[in-house]
């Protein structure tokens, strides 16, 4: 049961999506108090994204207002003095207004549904198959991400994750775009959203890696003809002195 009123972790990384768990830095004082809060009275809390990422004290108005309730997993406190909190996803609200802001952010909040394709939907079933592709090309693209991860991707069977697991996970993804996913309601329209950015992105990739070849072989090139005219040169030297 989610309660009208929850206290609102705004926050400055990438989106969260329901049923996808993902760090979250906390840094600032209020945010601190929040999560230590939530943790001792095991409460859900409302996660949204800022829009401006140097606010400090967001208000209503710095805020996108379709956000995520979310569980707090773990705290970690790290080394370094910073603090990382693992929340779970779990449904997407939309923020009314903001009834306190100390000492943190606390707003009321209306629950949104998700629209889910029917089972025997084999349109969405082909289109959730290319997102995985895609989803583990474009990781591949810019590391090696573990095999239990690709082995999770490729067997999972819960659509709603994988879609909402690889729209929290676009590799150079704006959070603009993040939020515009979070907003649409339809599981398979935003499947097809999602499956538009991949596709940008991965064909970005390739362009890049393309350029990239391209310019390596270039400079060889150049570095085998100055190579064969500075042994061409010391050949007629050579020669010119024995005249």
């Amino acid at each position: 049961k989610v309660e009208e009123e929850l206290p609102i972790l705004p926050h400055r990384e990438k989106g969260l999506f329901p049923g996808v768990a993902m760090p979250v830095m906390v840094g600032r004082p209020k945010s601190k108090r929040l999560v230590k809060e939530a943790v001792t009275n095991k409460q859900l809390i409302g996660v949204v994204c800022q829009k401006d990422m140097d606010t400090e004290e967001p208000e209503f108005k710095d805020l996108y207002t379709t956000g995520v309730v979310a569980e707090i997993v773990r705290v970690l406190e790290m080394p370094d003095g910073t603090t990382t909190a693992i929340l779970q996803g779990k449904k997407r609200f939309r923020l009314e207004e903001l009834t306190e802001s100390e000492p943190f952010l606390k707003g009321r909040i209306m629950m949104l549904e998700d629209k889910i394709p029917e089972k025997k939907d084999r349109e969405f079933e082909a289109l959730i198959s290319t997102v995985k592709d895609l989803t583990i090309k474009m990781l591949s693209a810019f590391s090696e991400p573990p095999r239990e991860l690709i082995f999770s991707i490729k067997n999972n069977r819960n659509l709603i994750y994988l879609v909402n697991f690889s729209c929290c996970n676009i590799p150079s993804g704006s959070a603009v775009e993040k939020q515009d996913l979070l907003l649409i309601d339809h599981l398979k329209d935003r499947a097809y959203r999602l499956l538009y950015i991949l596709n940008r992105e991965y064909q970005l990739v390739e362009l890049k890696k393309n350029i990239q070849m391209k310019t390596h072989e270039d400079i060889n090139q150049q570095q085998k003809e100055y190579f064969l005219q500075q042994q061409i040169k010391t050949i007629q030297e050579e020669l010119g002195g024995n005249i």
